[in-house]
């Protein structure tokens, strides 16, 4: 058996090892924009049918009705337009995965834009959503610790 000394090894690939927590934020980050994708892509295709089945239950349901009629109201393109960016931010979780920065430049662009249609476009019902500002910003933060191991925007890291 040959005597093997360690030092001597250089893994290639352990420079740019990805860290289990970014797996972890990656993998929120399908949830959470992968149900988002779906719901906006659903929303308004299903929503009438939901407000009119309200409309036809007990007064308990009044706020509910209120709301989804609100949400009747904005354009079906908004949504689709939402769906798009929920998309982008996937695509840029995927890229963050491969440890790519153009990744994290998807990521917060479509979060950014996300909260400017929910927050201008749509109004409503998303006009005051601070639970969904603070996870953007706590998750654009978390990711953004890991960006100097990222590679691919500059020559130095390639």
């Amino acid at each position: 058996m040959e005597n093997f000394n360690e030092s001597y090894y250089n893994d290639p690939f352990e420079e740019n090892k990805r860290p289990g927590f970014l797996t972890f934020l990656c993998v929120l980050t399908f949830i959470g924009s992968g149900s988002a994708l779906l719901s906006n892509l659903v929303t308004p295709i299903f929503l009438p049918f939901i407000v009119e089945m309200l409309r036809n239950t007990p007064s308990m349901f009044t706020n509910f009705i209120e709301i989804y009629e609100q949400m009747l109201e904005i354009p079906v393109w908004q949504y689709y337009f939402l769906a798009f960016f929920c998309a982008t931010s996937i695509l840029g979780a995927i890229y963050m995965l491969k440890m790519k920065k153009i990744g994290f430049h998807f990521y917060v662009i479509s979060q950014l834009a996300q909260i400017g249609i929910g927050q201008f476009l749509m109004g409503g019902p998303f006009k005051s959503n601070f639970l969904g500002l603070f996870f953007t910003a706590l998750f654009i933060g978390l990711y953004a610790i890991y960006y100097k191991k990222f590679t691919g925007l500059d020559t130095e890291n390639e």
